[in-house]
């Protein structure tokens, strides 16, 4: 057994076999599963990522978007703050999303879900108590802030810039960790 050249078209009976099935084959549509076109693994998951993060910024962007305090202190989709996120335990990861995005144990938060009916800083007494207060406005946090955010007073904006560590540190630091 062996692969041999034969002249094309020269009455060789095995490639007047070849030529014909290869006529048939192109003139004929395909049957069987699709796609019958070989599509990569790694195409396929490439426009699924895509997909999504279109879908993502279609919500985070969008009209009806819901997520006032998550967009004031997360800046977006950032693979590396998620891949940290992913480093930390369970509490971490509950403590700093739930400092983010104010779905948490603090008083605004338990207010609204009608756990409570005192919304006022339990540190500081004169504010209501809500993550943008803790993290960058609360004069009782103004030493703990500095230590661990590297400012006593904040913005939303530095927030975001800060590192997802610097903030759980911050957390552990205020005993919400």
């Amino acid at each position: 057994m062996g692969l041999y050249w034969v002249p094309g078209h020269a009455g060789v009976q095995g490639n007047e076999i070849t030529d014909k099935l290869t006529k048939d084959g192109y003139v004929q549509r395909f049957a069987g599963h699709e796609p019958f076109l070989g599509v990569s693994r790694q195409n396929i998951r490439r426009k699924i990522n895509q997909w999504m993060e279109n879908q993502h910024l279609v919500l985070w962007h969008g009209p009806c978007s819901t997520q006032r305090q998550a967009q004031e202190l997360i800046s977006g989709h950032d693979l590396a703050t998620w891949a940290r996120l992913l480093s930390f335990n369970r509490t971490q990861s509950r403590v700093v999303i739930g400092l983010l995005t104010g779905h948490n144990t603090l008083r605004r938060y338990l207010d609204i879900m009608g756990l409570c009916n005192n919304c006022t800083c339990r540190k500081c007494c004169t504010e209501e108590e809500t993550s943008v207060h803790i993290v960058c406005e609360c004069e009782a946090w103004a030493s703990r802030r500095h230590t661990h955010l590297g400012s006593f007073f904040l913005d939303p904006e530095d927030i975001r810039k800060l590192s997802i560590g610097a903030i759980c540190n911050f957390a552990k630091g205020t005993g919400l960790l």
